[in-house]
């Protein structure tokens, strides 16, 4: 549950310090297989910490977006962020 914040109010309490707790790439793909193989879902939540400095944001969101075009399916991407992660070096 890596962050660039460690806000006291954070319900998941994230924090710079946490950077262990992050999604491998065997759960983004098993997030996307979950996906594929449930048609209830219809949204994809990413909360963190800050969700876009997890080095698997960028893939799971590109596939899940990707896959959702292609099979004609209406799916919604939020992404829960802080803003602030916005300055943060590479995320332009």
């Amino acid at each position: 549950l890596y962050c660039n914040q460690a806000c006291t109010h954070c319900h998941v309490e994230s924090s710079p310090l946490r950077k262990e707790e992050t999604m491998s790439a065997n759960v983004a793909a098993r997030c996307l297989e979950l996906l594929q193989n449930t048609p209830t879902i219809d949204t994809l939540d990413l909360t963190g910490g800050a969700p876009e400095l997890n080095e698997q944001f960028r893939f799971l969101v590109k596939m899940a977006r990707q896959w959702a075009i292609e099979n004609e399916r209406k799916l919604t991407i939020i992404d829960r962020c802080n803003l602030t992660v916005l300055l943060e070096p590479n995320q332009e």
